[in-house]
């Protein structure tokens, strides 16, 4: 069982020519800055059952990864240049230019507090992200405080070299980078604490 956010973070990703995926140093946002408010997953995928003799004989599912809705409390200017793709200008602030472009790709971590064990944080990675542009919404102030908060949709695929969705793991500490995860063989599997989610 989860208590709560303890802190939402990116790291950006690169693809080599030979189809090499690196990551940056993960950015954990800061609290009072951009902290997480909330975060849902849905999956991405069909499933299909095939019946036999009456009996379901064979259940199979297309693992398109997830759409995550996340809320922060700001969308500060890293998420503008690293998620957006959008430019910082000599005078300050953000440029946003039209046109098409590709949206940079990330890894997002998301680190809760947990029950689970003795570690103070489950961690979930999700490997391959992009961002779609979000709605921007302002109010004014009618004698109480109602703050907007930004929500963000972003897509995780899974990575093109070994199909990883989501890597959910157990630490005391933030990760410092992503962790790419070795898959046990299936009669070890059970035994393992930590779990990568293939697509």
């Amino acid at each position: 069982m989860n208590k709560t956010i303890r802190k939402v973070g990116y790291a950006a990703l690169t693809e080599s020519s030979t189809g090499e995926i690196t990551y940056g140093t993960p950015i954990w946002f800061k609290s009072d800055e951009a902290g997480g408010r909330s975060i849902g997953a849905e999956p991405i995928g069909d499933s299909n059952t095939i019946y036999a003799d009456g009996l379901p004989i064979i259940v199979a599912s297309a693992n398109g990864g997830y759409t995550i809705s996340l809320e922060l409390i700001s969308a500060v200017d890293d998420i503008e240049k690293d998620w957006f793709g959008n430019a910082e200008a000599t005078e300050g602030g953000i440029v946003e230019k039209g046109g098409i472009k590709v949206m940079p790709r990330f890894a997002l971590l998301a680190a809760k507090e947990t029950y689970k064990g003795d570690k103070l944080y489950e961690i979930d990675t999700y490997f391959d992200c992009t961002a779609a542009r979000s709605s921007r919404n302002d109010k004014t102030s009618e004698g109480s405080f109602d703050p907007q908060f930004p929500t963000f949709t972003i897509t995780a695929k899974p990575r093109p070299d070994n199909d990883f969705v989501r890597y959910t793991s157990y630490a005391d500490t933030l990760p410092e980078s992503v962790v790419i995860p070795t898959v046990k063989v299936a009669s070890q599997a059970s035994t393992n604490s930590s779990k990568a989610v293939k697509g």
